[in-house]
């Protein structure tokens, strides 16, 4: 085909001369002709009403304008205090923070932390546009001076509120398309948030005596309970009535603009985006076996042989191990000194014929030594393997330097020749003739003792019998070692073949997805570029017969959303990756999902993708079990929905809740029955279906100190905090019933033991208490606070009907 330039290049005077009329008219009737351009509609779409608060439209327009406000106040904010750091002072961050603005603490020397942007979705736009509502009902008022006092107070007094000017202009450059004014009102306006925030957030983190005693009590009470399960399910078709469509409304209108919750059960009606999935699937075990298939004996020994040494040795046991080493510890020169001295009086021992060395003095057992350099000592006395030559051996003037440690006592030093009365040691190695070498003469015989045990080392080798050669020191003789041992073949056939087989099958299965994808590609490439697309450019594909050919699995996932694939049998294969945390100094686990890929990449329709995809440099994991090569074969963007819409899901959870009533007040006629002293599994219906937990804790794991996770009840579906408020405040023997997370589930639970009475933990609680509460309980309420701070936004969302139009894009 001609390139489409080529037009131009021919045609390029006139068309110059055409454009530059073209230009003059836009110039002066554009405002007029743009209106009739595609653009105009594209504008007309994006001005479309996003939410309805208390019936007023907000377009996104609008938000974006709201957005941009509080991104640069956030900027700013930033800037200065950024340079009050640069000029050594200390910041004031904004509390509660503003949006759009995090402020890191310092965590060492090399991170000296510092405000951090962040960007301001658009819930969090329309969240501080109702406490900006809700402070004008109340009546906040921000003066002139209030703003001048916070621009002065996040930077400590470093900079003055005129000095603002300068990082405007540094944030939006010297065009002056903001003013200083303009910026001094989008300050006012983030205060007037700040400040209602505050006040609706006064106390809420504050522990009173009731909520710490609450705290304290959960992290420290463990107690027995039994727990008899009624299902919601069992009385769906117990739900006779028939609803109003008032009562159908209301529930609409509550939960239109909202998620479906499946870890609370609450209904939502909000249509999210929706995908239909294709794949091929390797099955790695299946390759797994069929490369273990085909190892033969001889492979397996080849490697046995190769790797013996190194993978295959028997553990070495005290019992093989020299007489007086530890196991797999042969004498070494770097062995401590303590234990030299320890040893060294059990290996100078003489037999019960010779005279005691402290009735000699050092004199009289060597004469010679005095006289004798240490040059005329003959070589052939020496060990074949000594460390040092004699010629290196210190003089008999230095010889009070050889008491000073380990590496100065070498064999070599003690191959002197003996004392007549000691002729009879001359047959034994040098090493068990240790007190031929002594210091000079000036030295008493009574200080011998105490300065010859710092100059032996004890080699292994004096513990030999007579006539053995011995070693040198730090060695272990050949002999005294015991010989190496290695675990049969036949004991690790096995996981010799599994070893082998393991890269073998990886490799398979990537040749396996790899030919499949490179056809896949082939085929949408082609299609991609082709004059006419088809919809489908899979079609003319046996994909079946393709997966089969290749020894993979064809399948396929109908149109569903996020929440549906996760509850789906797909939504549990996932894959782990590992990669080293310097900061935890251990290994950090990554888990990915097959939905997150699915659903978390914008990829076009049968556009061929890998999960899991090659790992990153910094991590690594074994092969997932299953691996994909999978596309889109149909997408549906999500949606608020209208009354029309999602009648029929409005009517399914409405039948829920009312099984829900069914099933808690069934569960309340069974508590009412079971109270007493008789067991819970003798008083229930089925006493077979009565859940058995021992040794409860309210938090399950601590992660990091001052860090919990709440726990989960053994047996029990879905354990939420409102299950374990409920059990942890009852006593021992009280019949109760408790729904789970979700209210699937209604338990009829009664406590029947505990570790620590209501009075001895508070009286543990009053013991630790110096004035204040215990650091634990006072971070768990911070915890709360901030479940309660999600409720109070929530109320707001509710007092001014906000209303979504629209599913916003961030």
């Amino acid at each position: 085909m001609r390139n489409p330039f080529h037009f131009f290049r021919k045609n390029q005077k006139a068309l110059l001369a055409v454009f530059g009329v073209l230009l003059m008219i836009v110039f002066t009737i554009g405002g007029v002709i743009t209106s009739f351009f595609p653009q105009r509609a594209a504008y007309e779409e994006q001005d479309k009403t996003v939410v309805k608060i208390d019936g007023n439209p907000l377009t996104a327009p609008e938000i974006d304008r709201l957005r941009a406000d509080a991104s640069l106040v956030s900027l700013i904010t930033g800037l200065a205090m950024a340079r009050t750091q640069e000029v050594g002072g200390f910041p004031n961050p904004p509390a509660p923070p503003i949006s759009g603005l995090r402020f890191q603490p310092a965590s060492g020397p090399n991170s000296p932390g510092g405000p951090v942007r962040e960007e301001i979705s658009t819930r969090q736009v329309i969240t501080d546009h109702l406490f900006s509502l809700e402070g004008d009902r109340l009546g906040i008022a921000i003066s002139d001076d209030m703003v001048r006092e916070f621009m002065t107070s996040v930077t400590g007094g470093i900079i003055t509120p005129d000095q603002y000017n300068e990082l405007l202009t540094q944030a939006v450059g010297n065009e002056g398309q903001i003013t200083y004014d303009q910026m001094f009102e989008m300050f006012r306006r983030a205060i007037q948030v700040q400040k209602t925030k505050r006040l609706l957030l006064e106390g809420i983190s504050t522990a009173t005596p009731a909520t710490a005693w609450v705290n304290y009590r959960n992290l420290n009470r463990t107690i027995d309970v039994q727990l008899y399960p009624v299902k919601t399910s069992d009385y769906l078709s117990k739900v006779t009535q028939k609803p109003s469509d008032a009562e159908l409304r209301k529930l609409f209108n509550k939960y239109n603009d909202q998620i479906r919750n499946p870890q609370t059960g609450d209904p939502g009606f909000l249509q999210l985006d929706k995908a239909a999935v294709a794949f091929v699937k390797a099955d790695y075990n299946k390759f797994l076996e069929a490369e273990l298939a085909k190892i033969s004996d001889e492979q397996v020994k080849e490697f046995y042989e190769a790797n013996k040494d190194s993978s295959f040795r028997k553990p070495i046991t005290d019992a093989e191990t020299p007489l007086g080493q530890p196991a797999a510890e042969p004498a070494t020169e770097e062995k401590p000194a303590e234990e030299a001295k320890m040893e060294a009086p059990a290996t100078e021992e003489k037999p019960a014929a010779e005279a005691p060395m402290t009735e000699k003095p050092a004199a009289e057992e060597k004469p010679a030594a005095e006289e004798k350099p240490a040059t005329e000592t003959p070589a052939e006395e020496k060990p074949a393997t000594e460390e040092k030559p004699a010629e290196e051996k210190p003089a008999a003037e230095e010889s009070s330097f050889l008491s000073r440690g380990p590496e100065a006592m070498l064999v070599a030093f003690q191959d002197e020749t003996p004392a007549e009365e000691d002729k009879p040691a001359e047959e034994k190695p040098a090493t068990e003739a240790p007190k031929t070498e002594t210091p000079a003469t000036e030295t008493p015989a009574t200080e011998t003792p105490a300065t010859e045990p710092k100059k032996e080392e004890a080699p292994a080798a004096e513990m030999k019998p007579m006539g053995e050669a011995a070693a040198p020191m730090g060695e272990t003789p050949a002999a005294e070692q015991p010989p190496v041992e290695y675990r049969p073949l036949d004991e690790v056939k096995d996981q010799i073949k599994t070893s082998i087989a393991r890269p073998l099958a990886q490799a398979a299965v990537k040749t396996a997805l790899q030919n499949v994808a490179d056809i896949l590609q082939r085929e949408y490439d082609d299609n991609f570029y082709a004059d006419v697309q088809e919809a489908n450019p899979f079609k003319k594909l046996d994909l079946k017969k393709l997966a089969q050919e290749n020894g993979l699995e064809f399948g396929e996932i109908p149109l569903m959303d996020y929440l549906a694939a996760m509850e789906s049998p797909y939504g549990q294969i996932s894959h782990a990756e590992f990669s080293f945390n310097p900061q935890q100094g251990g290994l950090q686990r990554n888990d990915q999902r097959f939905i997150d890929a699915i659903f978390g990449t914008k990829s076009q329709l049968y556009s061929p993708q890998e999960f899991p995809g090659p790992s990153s440099a910094s991590m690594f994991s074994m092969p997932a079990d299953q691996q994909f090569v999978f596309w889109k074969t149909d997408e549906k963007k999500g949606f608020v929905p209208t009354f029309e819409d999602v009648k029929d899901q409005v009517l399914d959870a409405w039948k829920e809740q009312q099984a829900a009533k069914l099933a808690d007040a069934e569960a309340e006629k069974i508590a009412e029955s079971a109270k007493g002293d008789a067991p819970l599994n003798e008083v229930v219906p089925a006493k077979d279906a009565v859940i058995v937990a021992d040794n409860i804790t309210y938090y399950q794991e601590i992660r990091q100190p001052g860090q919990y996770l709440p726990a989960e009840i053994p047996g029990v579906e879905k354990t939420g905090i409102e299950t374990l408020d409920a059990v942890f405040a009852s006593p021992v023997g009280k019949t109760f019933v408790v729904p789970n997370a979700d209210k699937s589930v209604w338990y009829v639970a009664r406590v029947t033991g505990e570790r620590k009475t209501e009075a001895e933990l508070r009286d543990q609680l009053k013991s630790e208490m110096n004035g204040e509460y215990p650091f634990s309980v006072v971070y768990l309420e911070g915890m709360r606070s901030q479940i309660r701070w999600g409720e109070v936004q929530d109320d707001l969302f509710e007092r001014f009907n906000v209303q979504w139009q629209m599913i916003p894009e961030n």
